[in-house]
């Protein structure tokens, strides 16, 4: 058969019939939805290096799916092309390249160098954010420190492992890798507990911002690992190692660190005091406090996103808004530079980053309340950058103005939440809290309701009268209030807040139309409001002031 002159990735767009490409699949995984294997995603490399994302929908799965096999070299004649889904690539193209039923693929045995085409990414580049965020990078480090395999979310693929990992030049990186990676990399820690020089690579990884600081993050079935193999990149890696420490590898042991779950839900076991809704309904003092609810909604009257200064992360107003994407601070024509005023900038041009900030309603069985969440905890619970998901908003063509479809699995989820009344909302009578942390950890959720509900149990013991007589009946009631016609002074019994728990336990028999306005769904200010909005069309009962 006669397969015509070989073409490179370089020239794809113009391949012709009477042409070939000579191609090594790199990675090959399936594209599930729906619990439907739909398309064979393969990433392959050329000759010269380049690589490119290449594809097989389900109708041709019966001609390629058992001829192609990951670290294997084909020869193919006419591949067709695809444009890249949602706009995003795992190499940086912008189209895929794709066999369908008339492409022919034949083995080869002399495809030349390179065999895995790492290109490694320099750690202060990823730290930086000077890498791209669009498409993927290699990383090539010692393990320094771990923190054991969380598994906590129900959804394997969710599971994860941090780690530390460093160069040569002592720079550190932090790597997360996610599902049965996680799950590899967990057990091979456990069985070489005497090994003290790890050196692991990861292909094809993400980059990842997180309190301002880039990391490395495995990207589900795409990235691809290397723990201690015997590969050229390793042991030249390994050769270096033993070299800068004369002629002897480390013999510091990996450091295990604290669960990072285990540090995190610390403060939901911690002094923090324990409120429903009605207790904090008006911002009364500074504090730190945790509440159980469930978000019933989101207030999409305000932004979901907002632009930060890179360095210091201080919220940005009027940015310009161009079509420049916010590479901060890599290739100065993609992002947006912006004179920074807070005082640790010292008013110097910084780029901007984009920041989650999810304006929320939270309700419990004593009321609903607006909480706001922002960047790190609405990646963990979203599991996607504001960065990607902005991108692929637009790739859409919604407008920014609307809140993106993704955040409605946020919806009716219960939670513990660790929020903060600041100075601000005190100062301001602001009723808009911000969330610190939340968990949804069935454990935690569940023995804090335990409390809830003994905390009521004990309140309603501590106001039991034994109601033997009417007189008795007449004799609290004077004790507790002296009333003349209309008005009444309450005696030191009745003092609490209008909040309170036992105030509303003594106005429970009043018809609900006395104590309640029904909201019909009015728009939310931004400071403190009377009426609150699920946003749904379902009018919300909402407590009347007493005066």
């Amino acid at each position: 058969m006669n397969i015509g002159n070989k073409l490179y990735l370089k020239d794809i767009e113009v391949i012709a019939d009477d042409s070939h490409l000579k191609l090594r699949v790199l990675k090959i995984w399936n594209f599930i939805k729906n619990n439907q294997v739909l398309a064979i995603e393969m990433i392959v490399m050329d000759e010269e290096g380049t690589k490119y994302q290449s594809r097989v929908f389900n109708q041709n799965f019966s001609k390629f799916r058992d001829l192609l096999k990951e670290g294997e070299s084909y020869i193919i004649l006419k591949p067709n092309m695809a444009a890249v889904k949602n706009g995003f690539s795992v190499t940086g193209h912008k189209q895929t390249l794709t066999l369908d039923w008339k492409s022919i693929v034949k083995k080869c045995d002399d495809f030349s160098d390179p065999v895995n085409g790492f290109v490694f990414a320099d750690f202060n580049c990823i730290i930086e954010q000077k890498c791209p965020r669009d498409s993927f990078f290699d990383v090539i480090g010692q393990i320094v420190s771990f923190r054991p395999l969380e598994t906590r979310n129900p959804n394997p693929s969710r599971h994860y492992i941090k780690m530390t990992i460093s160069k040569l030049q002592s720079v550190h990186l932090n790597v997360t890798i996610f599902g049965s990676q996680a799950h590899q990399m967990s057990q091979y820690l456990k069985s070489n507990t005497t090994v003290t020089c790890v050196v692991i690579v990861m292909q094809f990884v993400k980059l990842n911002v997180w309190d301002g600081i880039g990391q490395a993050q495995s990207h589900f079935d795409v990235t691809k690992m290397f723990i201690n193999s015997d590969i050229v990149e390793i042991n030249e890696f390994k050769k270096e190692l033993k070299a800068d420490n004369n002629g002897g590898m480390s013999e510091k042991s990996i450091t295990t660190l604290p669960s990072y779950s285990s540090s995190y839900i610390d403060d939901f076991k911690g002094e923090f005091p324990l409120k429903t809704v009605c207790e904090i309904t008006e911002p009364l003092k500074e504090m730190k406090f945790l509440l159980v609810g469930t978000i019933v909604n989101i207030r999409q009257n305000l932004p979901w996103y907002y632009d930060a200064c890179y360095k210091c992360g201080r919220r940005i107003n009027n940015v310009p808004q161009t079509n420049l994407s916010y590479t901060a601070p890599g290739k100065m024509e993609d992002s947006v530079v912006v004179k920074c005023k807070n005082a640790t900038c010292n008013g110097s041009n910084f780029h901007t980053v984009l920041k989650y900030i999810i304006p929320i309603n939270v309700q419990d069985h004593t009321g609903t309340i607006r909480f706001t969440f922002f960047d790190r905890e609405a990646k963990r619970l979203l599991e996607i950058s504001v960065f990607e998901l902005k991108k692929i908003h637009e790739t859409a063509g919604d407008s920014l103005e609307l809140f993106p479809n993704q955040m409605n699995v946020l919806k009716n989820r219960k939670f513990a939440f660790l929020v903060d009344i600041t100075s601000y909302n005190v100062t301001n009578d602001n009723n808009i809290y911000t969330i610190v942390k939340l968990t949804e950890d069935v454990s935690i959720v569940s023995e804090l309701e335990s409390k809830l509900e003994l905390m009521s149990v004990q309140s309603v013991s501590l106001n039991e009268v034994p109601l033997e007589s009417d007189e008795v009946v007449q004799n609290v009631q004077k004790d507790v209030i002296s009333q003349t016609d209309e008005s009444f002074t309450p005696s030191t019994a009745d003092k609490s807040t209008a909040t309170s728990p036992m105030k509303i336990s003594g106005d429970l028999k009043r018809n609900l139309h006395d104590v309640y306005d029904v909201d019909g769904g009015g728009d939310l200010s931004s400071t403190k409001s009377k009426r609150l909005s699920m946003g749904d069309g379902i009018p919300l009962l909402v407590p009347k002031v007493e005066k």
